[in-house]
């Protein structure tokens, strides 16, 4: 793949949380930084206020169309979070939008987080050879009087409109949860593959008729445990989508264990 042959497209988002904590979010920043972590230089096409934090993006092609912030408010009744849309872009995001220096994309990202964020059709129909990852969370989204965010309890119509033969989509259970049986093995006959995240349980690979059980816990957990935790303490000292540091960085973190496969009871300083 090319260093610009990675387009990322959809909304950059504030998150707000108690306290007055806010915080740069949004699938795609969070796919800016995986790129970045791949070598990648991907062209990025988002809809922002002035106000929004970019730094996620740094070091990619970004086009900025303006409009208002993304805002989404955070809070956890009982254990579960509930959104609530606080400020929507009020722009669309078509592919009229690219500039024409772009040219062609090998691989599309599309991710709206709620349904009016993107033309699906417009980039689709466009570009109809790309290999389209369809981050699909957002076109199971609906909101009540109050902005508060509700999933759709059977799959939206322009999720079935873009499930097509170069299309994977990427959903959750909880995305899902309502849907009648059979409408996703109905989805993932169209589409190029479907992704279902299970949190805890791990994922389930639906493609051609197959599905395959990506499961939580698999053989080297255990050796891999300490580098998980080493990842998780860095995790915790950044903010929002910033980057984890590098992998050296994190394994200098870790002390060989003794013989006996007990570690130490601590490593060296951060």
């Amino acid at each position: 793949m090319t260093a610009d042959a990675c387009w990322i497209i959809g909304p950059v988002t504030t998150d707000l949380f108690e306290r007055s904590r806010r915080a740069p979010g949004g699938s795609v920043s969070y796919a800016a930084r995986v790129a970045a972590s791949f070598g990648l230089t991907a062209r990025i096409l988002t809809a922002v206020g002035p106000d929004a934090d970019l730094e996620a993006l740094a070091g990619h092609e970004v086009r900025v169309v303006a409009g208002a912030t993304q805002t989404f408010a955070h809070d956890f009744p009982g254990g579960r979070r509930r959104l609530r849309v606080v400020a929507r872009p009020g722009r669309t995001l078509s592919a009229a939008d690219v500039p024409a220096s772009w040219g062609t994309p090998e691989t599309l990202i599309l991710a709206p987080l709620l349904p009016d964020d993107i033309d699906l059709a417009s980039f689709l129909d466009r570009w109809p050879e790309a290999e389209t990852a369809l981050l699909a969370q957002g076109l199971q989204r609906d909101t009540d009087a109050e902005g508060v965010v509700r999933h759709l309890g059977i799959p939206a119509p322009a999720l079935l409109a873009a499930a097509r033969a170069n299309v994977t989509v990427f959903l959750s259970e909880e995305e899902i949860e309502a849907w009648p049986e059979g409408a996703l093995e109905a989805l993932a006959r169209t589409a190029r593959r479907v992704v279902l995240t299970r949190g805890a349980l791990g994922a389930r690979i639906m493609a051609g008729g197959e599905v395959i059980e990506v499961l939580g816990v698999r053989a080297g957990d255990r050796a891999a445990g300490r580098l998980a935790a080493a990842m998780a303490a860095a995790a915790v000292m950044v903010r929002g989508p910033a980057p984890l540091p590098a992998r050296a960085a994190i394994e200098s973190r870790l002390v060989a264990p003794d013989p006996g496969g007990v570690a130490p009871d601590e490593g060296p300083s951060a």
